[in-house]
């Protein structure tokens, strides 16, 4: 590591190098600890326990993860790495670029190697490719449940759900079909790793463009519990999602606005989630026409080849408000608030949930629009507003889960805004709970 920088005090040097190897540490544990035959923590043991689901990190697993109490124990040391992870933005400038950098790259790999985390997802976006190749059923009209046969089922997550995702996606994943499910989950795997690496590395340029601290922001983004154990390890899509809105906004910032704008847009042909951030760069666009253009460009590429190939069915997977808004997670903001109110009061809960969720939605779109305001007039400040609206999306959504804290992240780690910061922070705290089986 490189010496501390002139006027920097050494005691607090060396409580930055002692918390980032302490949270190194906590990592190595919370990614081989799982790979146990029966694994509380691993959801798809459901489907058995093969090798090749537990992967190469199986002869570090721990029984103790296998028993009921699996998830008490797996919650504790999450909650630790949380700390330390907070703690380490706090003092990511008494750390060297190098050291933070050979960090993200160490335990995105231990993580790429662990079994699959917390999640049956990734099986889903297999078993929808399979739908449509090895049974030619539409994966946007036809369940997991229709194919109880394929190799993928038992192992599959929400196997009585349509595809909620975008046609790109979609496309993408159909390959995985000629692979056994083996090949196709770790070839996923590998695929997600490598977004998510990217996407680190694109934030760490566009900190230094736009005056961001860059060790804080790769801190905030690379060694985000949720981005590791959810989103590498648990091979979530928003790695690639979240790559194409910033792909796009770097290109935007190099002069490229037609091209920002596009590849921007494009995200949501992965995820409609992607949607959230395009106004607020759009409201601070220097050629506000041609990035308009672009936008244009994607946004009538994606349903048109949602059209061509799925038909009308597909829109679900381009439309915000998919399935997933049609239930509520039992965390989810506005049923907590439902919860805590009924503690209190009688009341039917079908029906307030329906009102708080209408509560915050129209909170959210007060707030949507005046920090679109703020983006258009004060262009420097979009990204913090994007990032807000998001905080805010996270807040307001019906169904919450921990990799969703992949839309917020690269925005708060660009901001410049502390109180954003600290916000996410908070709220990655609170997410952790969420996909513990306890």
């Amino acid at each position: 590591m490189s010496p501390a920088a002139p006027g920097v005090p050494r005691a607090r040097v060396f409580v930055a190098r002692a918390a980032l190897a302490a949270f190194a540490m906590a990592s190595l544990w919370l990614a081989a600890a799982p790979a146990t035959r029966g694994s509380r923590v691993v959801l798809a043991t459901a489907g058995g326990s093969p090798d090749w689901l537990l992967g190469p990190l199986r002869s570090a697993g721990s029984s103790a993860l296998a028993g009921d109490g699996a998830g008490w124990a797996y919650y504790r040391v999450l909650i630790a790495a949380t700390v330390l992870w907070g703690l380490l933005i706090w003092l990511a400038p008494q750390l060297s670029r190098r050291a933070i950098w050979s960090t993200v790259i160490g335990l995105h790999a231990v993580f790429l190697l662990a079994p699959p985390l917390l999640s049956q997802d990734v099986f889903s976006y297999i078993a929808y490719a399979r739908l449509g190749v090895e049974h030619d059923l539409n994966p946007y009209a036809y369940r997991p449940f229709d194919i109880p046969g394929d190799p993928v089922f038992p192992f599959a997550g929400s196997k009585d759900a349509v595809d909620v995702y975008g046609p790109f996606f979609t496309l993408l994943t159909y390959p995985l079909a000629w692979l056994s499910v083996p090949a196709a989950f770790w070839t996923l795997k590998a695929a997600m790793a490598a977004a998510s690496l990217a996407l680190v590395k694109v934030v760490d340029d566009l900190a230094e463009r736009v005056g961001a601290d860059r060790p804080r922001a790769i801190v905030v983004l690379g060694l985000c519990p949720a981005t590791l154990v959810h989103v590498v390890a648990g091979a979530h899509n928003e790695a690639l999602t979240m790559l194409l809105v910033f792909g796009g906004i770097a290109l935007a910032t190099a002069g490229r606005q037609y091209a920002g704008g596009l590849v921007s847009t494009l995200g949501a042909g992965i995820k409609a989630s992607a949607l959230v951030p395009l106004p607020f760069m759009l409201a601070a666009a220097r050629d506000k026409v041609r990035t308009f253009a672009g936008m244009v460009t994607a946004a009538v590429a994606a349903p048109l080849l949602a059209l061509i190939v799925f038909g009308d069915e597909a829109l679900n997977g381009l439309n915000l408000l998919s399935s997933n808004q049609d239930r509520t997670s039992r965390y989810s903001l506005p049923q907590v608030t439902v919860d805590g109110l009924g503690r209190l009061f009688e009341f039917d809960h079908g029906a307030a949930i329906d009102i708080v969720r209408a509560l915050f939605a129209l909170l959210l779109a007060a707030a949507g629009v005046w920090l679109l305001w703020r983006s258009w007039k004060r262009r420097d400040t979009w990204i913090a507003n994007a990032g807000w609206a998001t905080f805010g999306v996270l807040l307001a959504t019906a169904w919450l889960v921990p990799w969703y804290l992949l839309w917020l992240l690269p925005f708060a780690a660009l901001a410049r805004d502390r109180a954003l910061v600290v916000a996410t922070a908070i709220l990655s705290g609170y997410t952790m709970a969420i996909a513990i089986p306890f």
